[in-house]
């Protein structure tokens, strides 16, 4: 039933004009169901705005399935009945199921590109900040009727992979390990080592530029060692992916735009937009106040700019996508203003770029300090979980000692996996995380298994209830049912607000807030010791509780417990 659009009909029979562009859903249902501020008629009709409201409420008929409306200061506010209200949120949400919020994507297609962990380096917490919002970006932008491409683009050439060839050719001896993991640590082992040689000894800089020249030449020992070092690093990602629910549609490495770039960066220069500086290619863009882009290294030698404006053309000529959400940490935002101002200009002639944007993000952060994968000081990927899962399995198993070994390994392995990406989607993208995973584990406060455990418990009430009547009056008896049903209802818009501003955080607080109602609900509310008709009310309720925490954590990409 489209409430609005019943307000709308009433309100343009009492001459009110443009209502449909007015009328707003207040943030607390005690504000009322839908409001119509009347600032801009009042401005129209120079009159003040509480007068233009009283005025439309004496003439206003209200719908039926209406309660009442009230002025209140310069809004007009109108409530629905609660029965009515009730009954239309809890069918919608049992009808629609795991689509109630979501629209079917259609259009051109957009990108997301995220994660961009470099092979021969380690695989951090970092990288699963970026990793975990890009894919919950992904979901929302998917959930408001686009198509989404997903996209990683890591860079396999450049100095890192030289510290890293260099110090498995002259530094490390251990021998490869066998176990996935393991290799994944050895990685992030060998860069680190490298790097601090080259720090040790800055007479090494040279050399590394060599190893990086004589790559690009194809020199045979190296680019063996190359492709050795690239593949392992490539599957310990893929087990990450894996792990984390993770499907990329393309994955590029910066080898395949290298050449590209360049070509487009010598074009440049002959068309007259790039010009040469001390041997180097650059675009003046100082008269946009920022500064000077470089696109090509004097040697003739590609960097990231070049590299990136390759990308950026395949992305529009190949995948055909208009737009691209670029999923980068906020330090490199001058960058890729540079970037996004020059592709800018590009098009203006001739459209071959795909337009860009970033998606700014703040970093995570150790309690000493920021991450340096060359110094070795990071917290992987790999490390974290394990810390995380031991936790999680050690309480799972002291719950559930009937539990089978798998089941226990099972459950608690998702859980783990629900602290970890939750702790790094509950926080507003532009602030910094001090991860805390101690924090990030317990069944209370602003977490992912405290969303888990309200799920888990209405599905335990579900299953003990076994079957229902059919339920005819929705009306709620209870304070702490109205309020559950509001937070239902507002699902929706959460949705679209959290899509507006591609910020998943918004998700995880309103998975927060209606976790805790059903808490206090549960505690206060009895559900299946009450007379039928109220026990299949109640019922009906929970079991749309649990498929909006449901559709929640999977737009946050959280598989969803059953039990805990």
């Amino acid at each position: 039933m489209d409430f609005k659009e019943k307000i709308i009909t009433a309100l343009k029979k009492t001459g009110t004009k443009n209502a449909k562009e007015l009328i707003e859903i207040p943030p607390h249902r005690e504000m009322g169901d839908f409001a119509l501020p009347c600032f801009k008629l009042a401005k129209e009709q120079k009159k003040k705005p509480f007068e233009i409201a009283e005025e439309i409420m004496k003439k206003i008929i209200l719908p039926k399935e209406f309660e009442k409306i009230e002025v209140k200061g310069p809004y007009l506010n109108f409530f629905i009945k609660d029965e009515i209200y009730a009954q239309n949120t809890i069918e919608e949400i049992l009808e629609k199921k795991e689509n109630y919020g979501l629209n079917k994507p259609e259009g051109k297609p957009i990108i997301v590109e995220y994660c961009q962990a470099n092979p021969m380096k380690s695989f951090h917490i970092g990288h699963v900040r970026n990793i975990c919002l890009g894919e919950s970006i992904a979901k929302l932008l998917e959930a408001n009727k686009t198509k989404v491409i997903r996209m990683n683009y890591a860079g396999d050439v450049g100095p890192h992979v030289s510290k890293t060839i260099y110090a498995y050719q002259n530094l490390v001896k251990e021998k490869e390990p066998i176990e996935i993991i393991a290799k994944g640590k050895w990685i992030g082992e060998l860069y680190a080592t490298g790097a601090k040689k080259v720090k040790e000894n800055p007479e090494l800089e040279e050399k590394m530029r060599e190893m990086v020249v004589e790559l690009e030449k194809g020199n045979p020992a190296i680019k063996k060692d190359w492709i050795k070092l690239r593949q392992i690093s490539l599957d310990y990602f893929d087990y990450i992916y894996k792990e984390l629910n993770i499907k990329f549609d393309k994955i590029i490495l910066e080898s395949q735009v290298e050449k590209k770039g360049i070509a487009i960066a010598e074009k440049l220069e002959k068309e007259g937009i790039a010009i040469k500086d001390e041997g180097a290619l650059l675009i003046d863009l100082t008269k946009y106040n920022l500064d000077k882009f470089l696109i090509l290294k004097s040697d003739g030698a590609a960097l990231y700019s070049s590299k990136d404006l390759g990308l950026a053309k395949m992305k529009k000529q190949e995948l055909k996508a208009e737009k691209t959400y670029n999923v980068v940490g906020s330090e490199q935002k001058f960058y890729f203003q540079q970037l996004i101002k020059t592709i800018d200009l590009l098009n203006q002639k001739k459209k071959e770029y795909c337009e860009t944007v970033h998606i700014s993000y703040e970093l995570v952060r150790l309690e000493g300090g920021k991450m340096a994968s060359r110094e070795g000081k990071v917290i992987t990927f790999s490390e974290l979980l394990e810390k995380i899962h031991k936790k999680t399995f050690n309480e799972t198993k002291k719950r559930h000692e009937n539990w089978s070994p798998e089941k226990i390994e099972n459950n608690s392995k998702e859980l783990a996996l629900t602290a970890l990406k939750f702790g790094m989607l509950c926080q507003d993208k532009n602030k910094s995380i001090i991860f805390n995973w101690e924090k990030a584990t317990t069944l209370e406060g602003e977490t992912g298994p405290f969303v888990q455990y309200a799920l888990a418990r209405a599905n335990s009430i579900l299953k003990k209830a076994g079957k229902r009547i059919k339920i005819t009056n929705f009306k709620p008896e209870h304070k702490k049912e109205n309020e559950l049903i509001s937070i239902l209802a507002n699902y929706k818009k959460k949705v679209e607000e959290a899509n507006a501003t591609l910020s998943p955080h918004k998700i995880a607080y309103y998975l927060i807030e209606l976790a805790a109602e059903f808490n206090s609900f549960y505690h206060e509310v009895p559900v299946l010791k009450t007379n039928e008709n109220t026990q299949a009310r109640r019922l009906a309720l929970v079991e749309a509780i649990t498929q909006v925490l449901k559709n929640g954590l999977t737009l946050l990409n959280i598989t969803p417990i059953e039990e805990m």
